[in-house]
């Protein structure tokens, strides 16, 4: 059985026709589109052909996990640029990571020196009754 992926980078309309083999345990690209016109995977550079690759994955992992529906899902939207501020409720996008509100709540990352780090006399005590096997 074949799966036809569709998305758009741009103005293009992309369509790829693939396949699970199961003897190589990968995908295979059957037959590739752009715009109505036949495209090969071989034409493409490595990085483009690793992101092609990355979305066919991700499309048959949701296909075989029940989370895909219909319409063509469009993969541009799946990254933040960090130099564009965001519009998304609750996601802060530091150095190219998103945290969103909840995970600021959950971590706190603050390091209270008297009370995260022993003394002196508390780190000697904790290594005798280490050495002692108490």
């Amino acid at each position: 059985m074949t799966y036809l992926h569709e998305y758009k980078i741009l103005d293009n309309n992309i369509k790829v026709e693939y396949v699970f083999s199961t003897v190589a345990d990968k995908i295979k690209v059957i037959d590739m589109w752009v715009d109505d016109k036949p495209h090969s995977v071989n034409w493409m550079g490595p990085e483009a052909r690793t992101r092609l690759m990355t979305r066919l994955e991700d499309d048959f992992t949701n296909r075989m996990c029940g989370t895909t529906n219909d319409e063509p899902y469009d993969h541009s939207i799946d990254t933040v640029d960090p130099d564009e501020p965001t519009d998304l409720p609750g996601v802060t996008v530091t150095d190219g990571f998103e945290t969103t509100e909840e995970d600021e709540e959950m971590f706190d990352t603050m390091i209270d020196l008297d009370r995260d780090v022993p003394t002196e006399d508390e780190w000697l005590e904790e290594k005798v009754l280490t050495s002692m096997g108490v």
